[in-house]
């Protein structure tokens, strides 16, 4: 179905809304676009609707990065904007509701930015494909949900503060039931159905689980789940925010990725039929770990997201993995069947979850090139040195990324 079909279709099932928003995603994971009357989408139909190329290069406070060359070196030009298929949808938070659309960015001659996190996945989705690979994924994203009136977690509506120990607690989810009943459905309009929502370990902490699909699909809708998050909270008289560490007295959120891999037939290649990981496993395990700390950027974008790494909060500090080990970097949650996949843990809820997979894919991918096998997985409480550390300090990871032949390679010299 082209864009065109699916503007036809949803205006004709929505005859009611008359605006949309339309944004793409930046290097910081911020949305960034522009409303328009429902009959502008014909323009984003036909590609001739435009937006400054310099979007998806803007620093977290919107100002242009001199020397970044998508700003002021150019003349700050126009790029075309292309929507993202199956990403026209409702925005039920909205009075009145509008329409919601995600889009990419293309250079001013209309070449594909490969600046474009979404871009840059879709590279190493290609590079897979190439070599016989269908990667599956699936995103787990925790948050706070805070009061606006003061930095503190939220009050349940009895005015009760939450508080730390909540994790998994069924009266607090119950309490909360209002509010992420409508989250559910504010993400499920957006085609971001939740598999689970649970509380988490922090005052006020929840993680919602999205289903195992393609990586493009899985990062269009994580962005969809955190917008959904964030404008239902607003609603609710709340904030929502996805700081990797907004209090230094507890834990942190992070952005957990699941990775497996199938062949051209669907068959999951990490299926070893066994308790310990296959060939195949290892091999991509071997990559992700060996590449870790060149990537800690990616995982770790801004001078907050250091804070989370703290030892004792189920937050790893050296590149490790392990079988079912919540403080590993990388916990392999099952070995067989089609659930044999690898988690993930190192990520900020902050980071930018398009990079954050590609990077993990790329690094899962020179590990099954090399066929090279992991060091020995960690068990039992995680301690200090059982493995190579990660850069725990801003600096630091940037000279890693710097240095890191690999990521120059896996995300794109344009990127980098």
């Amino acid at each position: 179905m082209t864009f065109n079909d699916e503007l036809a279709a949803f205006r004709a099932a929505h005859p009611h809304i008359a605006s949309a928003e339309m944004f793409m995603v930046d290097l910081n994971a911020r949305l960034r676009g522009k409303t328009v009357p429902i009959e502008a989408l014909e323009k984003l139909a036909k590609g001739t609707m435009k937006m400054p190329s310099s979007t998806a290069g803007l620093d977290f406070f919107s100002e242009d990065v001199i020397g970044g060359g998508l700003a002021v070196e150019m003349g700050d030009p126009d790029g075309v904007i292309d929507p993202v298929s199956g990403t026209l949808r409702q925005a039920l938070w909205a009075d009145p509701v509008c329409a919601q659309v995600q889009v990419v960015v293309r250079t001013p001659d209309g070449e594909v930015a490969d600046y474009d996190p979404r871009n840059v996945l879709a590279e190493v989705v290609a590079r897979a494909a190439a070599a016989g690979i269908t990667p599956v994924m699936a995103v787990e994203q925790e948050f706070f949900l805070v009061d606006q009136a003061a930095p503190l977690p939220a009050c349940l509506p009895s005015g009760q503060r939450l508080s730390a120990g909540q994790v998994y607690d069924m009266d607090v989810a119950r309490a909360m039931a209002p509010l992420t009943d409508k989250i559910i459905a504010a993400s499920t309009a957006l085609g971001a159905p939740p598999e689970a929502i649970v509380t988490e370990y922090g005052g006020g902490q929840f993680e919602i689980n999205l289903h195992h699909t393609d990586p493009l699909t899985a990062c269009d809708q994580a962005i969809a789940l955190r917008r959904a998050v964030r404008e239902t909270a607003r609603n609710a008289g709340l904030d929502a925010t996805f700081m990797a560490k907004p209090w230094g007295d507890t834990v942190g959120s992070g952005l957990h990725l699941h990775l497996s891999v199938c062949d051209n037939d669907g068959r999951n290649l990490f299926d070893g039929r066994s308790d310990a990981p296959n060939g195949v496993m290892k091999h991509a395990i071997a990559g992700i770990v060996r590449h870790m700390p060149g990537s800690m950027l990616i995982f770790a974008p801004h001078l907050n997201s250091y804070r989370r790494f703290v030892p004792g909060f189920l937050c790893p500090v050296e590149a490790t993995w392990s079988i079912d080990n919540r403080g590993a970097a990388i916990r392999v949650p099952e070995t067989r069947g089609k659930g044999a996949r690898i988690e993930h843990r190192v990520a900020g809820a902050d980071a930018n979850p398009y990079l954050v997979a590609a990077a993990v894919l790329a690094a899962a991918l020179d590990g099954l090139d090399a066929k090279q096998d992991p060091p020995e997985p960690v068990s039992g409480e995680i301690r200090p040195r059982m493995a190579a550390p990660l850069p725990l300090e801003w600096g630091q990871a940037i000279a890693e990324f710097e240095r890191s032949s690999f990521c120059a390679h896996a995300l794109g010299h344009r990127f980098r």
